[in-house]
């Protein structure tokens, strides 16, 4: 595949490019509700709901036309990415998408790349849940108090001591 697919990180000014894209997959899905009683809420259309989008990308990094130990640097900055669960903008040859997490990172080395590795990197668009509150002790019914997310807040100050550990910053 001849495209380049770039990840960004819009908080921090970083952005990354792999330009040994092997394959990008793009996946769309519908969560479809099988049990009419518990098909509720806003969010169910037609017995149905939208799940989170999700690139997939089979990439490879080398260190050739690098400074040796590119590829090494470039996998921590992503590990650290997964970790600290940083938004992120991926941007491929036929689409942008923002609030996308690292949530899948695969590598493997061996005789093929001796310079580098190839991995399997799975964003998913982030999608934060309702926290729910009950109103009393007694009572089941439940309100609405916002949005409760799993991403971590991380100053630009931490990220960029954590990527210059990595190797990378």
């Amino acid at each position: 595949m001849g495209s380049s697919v770039q990840v960004r990180l819009p908080s921090y000014g970083y952005t990354y490019t792999f330009t040994g894209v092997l394959s990008i997959k793009h996946e769309y899905s519908l969560k479809l509700q099988t049990d009419s009683n518990s098909a509720g809420g806003s969010d169910y259309i037609n017995g149905a709901r939208n799940q989170p989008d999700k690139v997939i990308l089979s990439v490879m990094e080398t260190d050739i036309g690098h400074q040796s130990g590119w590829a090494n640097r470039m996998l921590q900055a992503l590990e650290s990415i997964k970790r600290n669960r940083i938004l992120c903008t991926v941007v491929t040859s036929a689409l942008t998408y923002t609030g996308m997490l690292l949530s899948g990172l695969s590598v493997t080395e061996d005789d093929k790349n001796q310079f580098g590795w190839q991995g399997m990197l799975t964003f998913s668009q982030y999608k934060p849940t309702a926290a729910v509150k009950k109103t009393n002790d007694n009572s089941s019914a439940a309100t609405h108090t916002g949005s409760s997310g799993q991403a971590q807040a991380v100053t630009g100050d931490v990220l960029k001591q954590m990527l210059i550990r990595a190797g990378v910053g």
